[in-house]
Parts: C-alpha cells; sequence; structure tokens
C-alpha cells in the first residue's frame, strides 16, 4: 500500500471475535437441535446463518488485504493558471471481490476539483473526497480528476482513508494510508505595465551603473604574480615555465543588479485579520519584477522578512545536539535570501522560494534592509515591494540612497502612499481590488484572454 506508515485495519477486535464464537455456536446448535427433532426448517436456517457469519467474518477479515490505493499528478510544480491532472487507482489483488470500499481522500480546498464536488469542514483549507469503488477480483480502477491552479503556495494531499466491508454492511474495516503528496504552484507573473509602471526604465531614469567584473572562467593571459592575489588565481603551468609565480588574467563583464526585497507584513489589524490580497498581490510584484529583471539583463536578488514553507524536510534529532541547534539550522534553510544572479536557474530558484512564502514567523523589513546593504555593490538598483511604511524603513531607504542605489518603492494598499519618501521612486500597484481583478483575468481560458484588452492598472 501507498504511504511509509499506515494505521492497521480497525474494526476488529476481541470483543468481534467473541460475538463471532457465538454465533457460530448458536447456528451449530440450530442445525443439531434440527437433525435430533427431525426439523428440516431448522437446519436450514441454521446453515442459513452459518453461511452469512462465514461470509461477513472473510469479507470483514480480508477485504483490505492485497489492496492498494495510488495518487499520481501529471505534474507537481505548475504555473500559476494551469490545471493539473490527479489519477487515482484503487488494485484489489486477490480472489476475493469487494462489493464496496469507500475513500476519503484529503485535498486542498484552495484547488478546486473540476465537476466534482469536495465535502469540506468548516474554518478549514482541507476538503474531504469521497469516492466508492466496488473492485472485482484481481480488478484495478482508475479515475481522473483536474485541478484549477489558481493559488500560489505549496499544497498537500493526503491521508487517504480506506474502507470496506461485507455485502450485507454488518461489519467493516479502516485503514489511514500515510501518502501525503505535495503540489507546487508558482505565483502569477504579469507585465510591470499592469501595475502602472513605464515600460523602460520602470526603477529610475537611469539604469544601475556598469561594474567590470572578472569572469574566472575566461582567461585571456597571464601576468607576473602580485602580493594579496589569491592563490586560486596562480597559473601553475605558467610558473612551472617560467620559474616564477604568474597569476591568471580574466575577462572583464558588464552586468546590472536587481535587490528585491518583499515586506511580508502580518500583523493583525482591529478585526484580528490579516489581508491576503495585499499579500498575494506583493508577491505577484516580485515575481514580476524579478521575471522583467531577467529578461532584461539584470542579475536579481530577492530577500524577505519571511520564512520558506518546506514541507518535505524530515525534522531529526539526531543529527543536532540540542533543540536550539535544529531550530537554529531549519530557520537557517527556510530563510529567503538569494543572492543577486542573472542565470536561467535564478529564475526557477525565485519562483520556487516565492511559491513557497508563508505568511508567518517573520521579521522586521528594515532589519532584513540593514544586514543586506552593506554587500550589495554600488549602483544596484534596489526595489521595495511592502503595504506598509514607518520611519526606520525610510531611514533605511535613505542610507542606500547615499550609498549610491537607485530605490524604488512599489506599494501594495487601497490607500494611497505617501510622497516624497528619502528621494525614492515611489509607485502604487493597487489594493485588494487590484488582486481580485488580476485573478478574475487569469483564471479565464487563454483564449478568452487573448481577445481582451491589456488592462493597466493605474492610481
Amino acid at each position: 500500500m501507498m504511504g511509509s506508515k499506515s494505521q492497521g485495519p480497525r474494526g476488529l477486535g476481541q470483543g468481534k471475535s467473541i460475538t463471532d464464537a457465538i454465533w457460530y455456536l448458536v447456528s451449530i446448535a440450530l442445525i443439531i437441535l434440527g437433525i435430533l427433532i427431525h426439523q428440516p426448517l431448522l437446519v436450514v436456517v441454521g446453515i442459513l446463518l452459518l453461511l452469512v457469519i462465514g461470509t461477513t467474518d472473510i469479507w470483514s477479515r480480508y477485504c483490505l488485504t492485497d489492496l492498494s490505493y495510488h495518487r499520481s499528478f501529471d505534474q507537481q510544480r505548475v504555473l500559476f493558471g494551469e490545471e493539473v491532472k490527479m489519477s487515482v487507482t484503487v488494485e484489489n489483488a486477490k480472489i476475493l471481490p469487494l462489493p464496496w470500499l469507500e475513500v476519503t481522500d484529503t485535498v486542498p480546498r484552495s484547488l478546486p476539483i473540476e465537476e466534482q464536488e469536495v465535502r469540506s469542514a468548516p474554518l478549514s483549507n482541507v476538503g474531504r473526497l469521497e469516492s466508492l469503488f466496488s473492485p472485482g477480483w484481481y480488478e484495478r480502477i482508475t479515475r481522473q480528476y483536474t485541478l484549477k491552479c489558481l493559488q500560489r503556495g505549496v499544497h498537500t494531499f493526503g491521508p487517504t482513508q480506506l474502507r470496506s466491508g461485507d455485502a450485507f454492511g454488518f461489519l467493516s474495516q479502516e485503514q489511514e494510508l500515510n501518502n501525503q503528496q505535495h503540489v507546487l504552484v508558482y505565483p502569477l507573473v504579469v507585465p510591470v505595465t499592469r501595475f502602472g509602471l513605464p515600460a523602460r526604465h520602470p526603477f529610475g531614469d537611469r539604469r544601475a551603473p556598469r561594474r567590470l567584473l572578472e569572469d574566472p572562467s575566461r582567461i585571456i593571459g597571464v601576468r607576473e604574480y602580485r602580493y594579496g592575489d589569491s592563490m586560486r588565481r596562480v597559473h601553475w603551468k605558467a610558473t612551472a615555465r617560467s620559474l616564477q609565480l604568474q597569476s591568471k588574467i580574466y575577462d572583464a563583464t558588464t552586468t546590472y543588479t536587481l535587490a528585491i526585497f518583499l515586506n511580508i507584513d502580518t500583523r493583525p489589524d482591529a478585526y484580528y485579520a490579516i489581508h491576503p490580497e495585499l499579500q498575494e498581490l506583493s508577491i505577484c510584484a516580485a515575481a514580476s519584477v524579478a521575471a522583467w529583471g531577467l529578461d532584461n539583463g539584470y542579475a536579481v536578488g530577492l530577500y524577505a522578512n519571511t520564512m520558506m514553507f518546506l514541507p518535505d524536510e524530515q525534522e531529526s534529532a539526531q543529527h543536532t545536539a540540542n533543540l536550539e541547534a535544529r531550530l537554529a539550522q531549519e530557520l537557517k534553510k527556510r530563510r529567503i535570501r538569494l543572492p543577486p544572479s542573472s542565470s536561467e536557474d535564478q529564475r526557477k530558484r525565485v519562483m520556487e522560494v516565492l511559491a513557497r512564502i508563508q505568511g508567518f514567523f517573520g521579521s522586521e523589513i528594515e532589519e532584513v534592509l540593514q544586514a543586506e546593504q552593506a554587500q550589495m555593490a554600488s549602483g544596484t538598483s534596489v526595489v521595495l515591494i511592502t503595504s506598509t511604511l514607518n520611519d526606520r524603513v525610510v531611514d533605511q531607504l535613505a542610507r542606500m540612497r547615499r550609498r549610491g542605489h537607485a530605490v524604488t518603492i512599489l506599494f501594495a494598499g487601497d490607500a494611497p502612499p505617501p510622497t516624497g519618501i528619502a528621494g525614492a521612486s515611489i509607485y502604487h500597484i493597487g489594493g485588494e481590488q487590484t488582486w481580485k481583478e488580476l485573478l478574475d483575468h487569469y483564471s479565464k481560458p487563454e483564449a478568452e484572454r487573448a481577445q481582451e484588452q491589456e488592462v493597466t492598472f493605474q492610481f
């Protein structure tokens, strides 16, 4: 059966064994009594009772034996708005047919299943997909479902409960499979113009100044070794030929750097609730800006004041000395800090991290700004995406400006942002209604979206 851990069948116990023994004795007693007093009816009743008890006992004991349940997806990393095919297979690998089999699979409500009713629990993001099967002997049954992926994040499927029994419904067994699987949905990526940003140079009138870097993979010559050169720079073959230390000369490259800071504000409002629409709009903006930067040749970095959700990680105490060290190790793994890179792998890393963002365990965004600004190269374009601003954040942005960084603020909120902050360019990318309109637009089929006029949200 699928799953490394599963609970054993429930519904059989000592009390049932005693009850079965009593009924077996009763049926045998009826048969013997009918023979002794020459009453064929009692013999027939005893035989029928013995058959019913025997068949129900066999079904209840072996209904879940050699029975497997398998769930699979055609893809487990999905772009926002795509569809995923989920297949569930029940296989009865024994000679005993099952008159009925109830399968209750735990599914996320955030990924609706087309043309399929899912029973949901109140105040929960978990639904129950209930299916009824009747597999014959050595029969395999497969059903397919279509999921619409309209919510970013890591979505968990499982565990699964199996329940079956005899044809009369007198006795049944249950078994739970620990078969959790995850589907990761990447954040929505839209053109930056949808946020009211200019199509060219949205983060200032000038691009970041050129940075001359040395590419270690491109050696164009050698020179004499100089004090302070790294030993990795030494060209050992040239040194052997000249009998003097020689250093490699690397070709210079040009790059532009874009550092994206995402502020996930999880502080409750007056009604003790966060604003998921603003959070998703901010994450969508971060993904869109990152995609724009990589498409335009920037080395893009991403920093956020929250943690990633890593459901596949298994916490193991034997690898760490104590609880405090283990917690520190886990926090380091889940920390969101991607140094700038212009490689295509960086796009995948950024989208993966943004998909795994969770709205809690956050720190203050000004702490992240302060920790990273000393390591950023001069001329880096800084983009802060936030729904709140305070004096400490403004101070950090002003320091970045003095260090030579171009600073842009993308403000997500229903109210317009303040102006003239630390000499930074500030754009209002919209509020909760903006996210709802984006969600409504990209939830439509691609053919229908293509016929609609491109909308730019400007405020």
